[in-house]
């Protein structure tokens, strides 16, 4: 029982942070070189995902496209200065099902996301994981973009307990529609598009016939 207790207690101290285990252990704070070489490791990861959002920029044609991060001092999007939400649908591009195509303003940056109420913040990098799930049909097949996702969420507001669990089968319709998984943003609420926009998700849906 103490030895299943003195474990479990160390356990609970090495996942804390490192000010916290000082108070533990003794450790020591790291030496200037040793903050400079994180710093040096940070500064080379932020210039490498700042040329890759480059190179996603020139390829769709969003170059020179700056959002979210805390030196951002470009002038701010026309539409935030309008107060009328009819004026603003206005101005924003449409899907073939005529919503608003939220992922298309981003692109050209005719809306601009802040990163959030701290300043020190930093934008992530989006999560290039994009990929197709598998139904019976082949015509209902559904392509998922956390690409398109990660430009306005972190993964938590998705993966967590209640809403959509790492790890899980995929979604149905059926539940969808009852505001669960996908639902919660494309159901009953409509924070995006609408499920009826079935071509949005089934890229293999053809136009019906009238």
């Amino acid at each position: 029982m103490q030895i299943a207790l003195v474990l479990t207690s160390v356990l609970i101290i090495s996942s804390c942070s490192t000010q916290t285990r000082q108070l533990f252990f003794d450790i020591q704070p790291p030496t200037p070189e040793e903050l400079a070489e994180k710093k040096q490791k940070e500064e080379a990861a932020l210039a490498a995902s700042q040329a890759r959002n480059k190179q996603k920029n020139q390829l769709t044609g969003t170059e020179g496209m700056s959002f979210g991060r805390s030196d951002d001092n470009q002038p701010r999007p026309e539409i935030e200065s309008v107060m009328d939400w009819k004026k603003a649908q206005e101005m924003l591009p449409k899907d073939y099902k005529k919503g608003i195509d939220w992922s298309a303003a981003l692109e050209q940056s005719l809306i601009r996301p802040r990163i959030g109420d701290d300043p020190r913040a930093e934008w992530a990098s989006a999560f290039q994981w994009d990929f197709i799930i598998k139904a019976k049909k082949p015509k209902n097949h559904a392509y998922f973009p956390h690409s398109a996702h990660t430009e306005w969420l972190g993964c938590r507001n998705c993966h967590n307990t209640s809403l959509y669990p790492y790890k899980r089968n995929p979604a149905t319709m059926k539940e969808m529609k009852k505001g669960a998984s996908c639902g919660a943003c494309h159901g009953k609420k409509k924070v995006a598009f609408s499920l009826k926009a079935c071509k949005r998700c089934h890229l293999n849906r053809k136009k019906k016939k009238k």
